[in-house]
């Protein structure tokens, strides 16, 4: 008996761990596998912390009033303590990611570090944040980089679920070149 109820935990705990990788990876295919057949998803992840979030206290979470035609978004509000110490476990996380190709639904996008592409763009991702927050929608953030031949631009973003898709709520841009 005590073996059946340590294998039933064990095959729960996968399921639940599958579960929450296909969320990720269910926003980073809404984000780069579109139709556009002219872009690439880096199979390196970016890193959180190279771009200067080391803490929960570093993503701007309160009063946002963002530009490019978003509405002022308060992201703090919405989540719980948990939530906020799941973004400081993330952050901390030193670990170098990369994008598994079997979790990827448009598989032939996948760059693999091969130097200069002409006329594709690349795009790279940090390990996506996925939180329930207190009004028990589920928010994503993700930075995001585009790199088209020489010219880049990195953006954090912050999504809101809505039903089948996203709807992005919050973004700023970080960086160009």
């Amino acid at each position: 008996m005590l073996k059946l109820i340590l294998v039933n935990s064990i095959l729960l705990g996968f399921g639940v761990m599958q579960c929450k990788n296909s969320s990720e990876y269910d926003l980073i295919n809404y984000l780069s596998c579109g139709v556009n057949n002219n872009i690439l998803i880096d199979e390196e992840s970016l890193i959180w912390k190279d771009w200067g979030f080391d803490s929960y206290s570093d993503l701007p979470t309160k009063n946002i009033n963002s530009r490019g035609g978003f509405q002022t978004f308060d992201l703090d509000s919405s989540l719980t303590q948990k939530d906020k110490e799941k973004i400081e476990h993330i952050l901390a996380s030193k670990a170098t990611l990369k994008i598994e190709l079997d979790k990827l639904s448009c598989k032939e996008k996948l760059y693999k570090a091969q130097g200069f592409i002409p006329k594709k763009t690349i795009y790279s991702y940090s390990y996506p944040i996925l939180l329930k927050g207190k009004n028990q929608e589920f928010y994503g953030i993700v930075l995001e980089q585009k790199t088209f031949e020489l010219n880049s631009e990195i953006k954090l973003k912050v999504f809101v679920r809505q039903s089948d898709s996203w709807e992005c709520v919050y973004e700023e841009l970080l960086g160009f070149s």
